[in-house]
């Protein structure tokens, strides 16, 4: 006797619907996005006014000061308060003001790709000042992407089903 199935029978069989991400659903949320975006811009601004702090300056050495903390990288990095506030203020209407996640995609790009160069054409940085400013600008970026392919009228949710 074995513990086989017989497939000579109908045995009924219903496919596993795969799992949705919520995490990935509440962000590609317009709106989400879009304080996240302005989240990160504002960050940028205040990297770029207070460099006094631990998380941007690091000693190295003799009286040696570097802008080479855990987000040091984000200091150059090309985004501000202009930024933060155009996000905030589309975030009250994301599908009036949809064409602003190409001004995110670019904003965002441009941030991975300056953190990128200090990192690896400069001797500005080390890897650890840039990891976290290279890697959610890049996640931005992916997400503003599928913001803007996922449907002319339709959220990213709506449009994939």
């Amino acid at each position: 006797m074995t513990m086989m199935p017989d497939p000579s029978k109908d045995v009924p069989y219903a496919p596993i619907p795969p799992r949705e991400n919520t995490f990935l659903k509440f962000v590609q949320q317009p709106s989400v996005l879009l304080l996240l975006l302005a989240g990160w811009s504002f960050l940028g601004f205040l990297t770029q006014v207070i460099v006094n702090s631990a998380l941007f300056v690091e000693k190295h050495g003799e009286g040696d000061v570097n802008l080479d903390g855990v987000l040091g990288g984000l200091a150059l990095s090309w985004q501000g308060l202009p930024l933060a506030v155009l996000f905030l203020y589309c975030a009250r209407d994301p599908d009036r003001y949809r064409a602003v996640f190409w001004l995110a995609l670019i904003a965002t790009c441009a941030a991975a790709a300056s953190g990128l160069y200090h990192w690896l054409v400069t001797d500005l940085y080390s890897i650890e000042s840039v990891l976290i400013p290279v890697g959610v600008s890049a996640g931005l970026a992916v997400l503003s992407f599928l913001q803007l392919f996922a449907g002319k009228d339709q959220p990213v949710e709506q449009a994939r089903s």
